[in-house]
């Protein structure tokens, strides 16, 4: 009967040391997002970490409204830092036509940054490929 009692006190503490907090550490990002200049009205900022650069960090999100952006806005997750793979995606607004597409390599702090972007104008969408709706 000992044996079993054992047993699954050692069972019981593999599953509670197996079942640690996993979860990467995450900073603030946020900054101003333009287009050519120009506010982008709506739409999204995606952070890859940069595999090209050992990162393996945590991928985060911000929304893109009136021309910010902010990780910690509803909607938007943290990133983890360091090396990264920005892609923007901007809108005319919410349900709008895609105005831009644009992706580029940066090296972002480990911890909370601002960082602002501007979208070159050759980032335009191609409007020949765009359905009508």
């Amino acid at each position: 009967m000992r044996w079993k009692v054992a047993v699954l006190g050692l069972l019981a503490m593999g599953v509670m040391v197996g079942c640690k907090d996993t979860e990467q550490k995450r900073n603030r990002v946020s900054g101003k997002v333009t287009f050519n200049g120009q506010p982008i009205p709506y739409g999204e900022v995606l952070f890859t970490p940069d595999d090209s650069k050992k990162n393996s960090g945590a991928q985060g999100i911000a929304p893109i409204r009136d021309g910010q952006y902010d990780t910690s806005a509803a909607g938007g997750k943290g990133y983890g830092g360091g090396p990264a793979v920005i892609r923007v995606t901007g809108l005319t607004g919410e349900d709008g036509k895609l105005l831009c597409e644009y992706e580029f390599q940066v090296d972002l702090p480990q911890g909370d940054a601002t960082h602002d972007i501007d979208v070159p104008a050759k980032a335009a969408a191609d409007q020949k490929k765009q359905p009508d709706i």
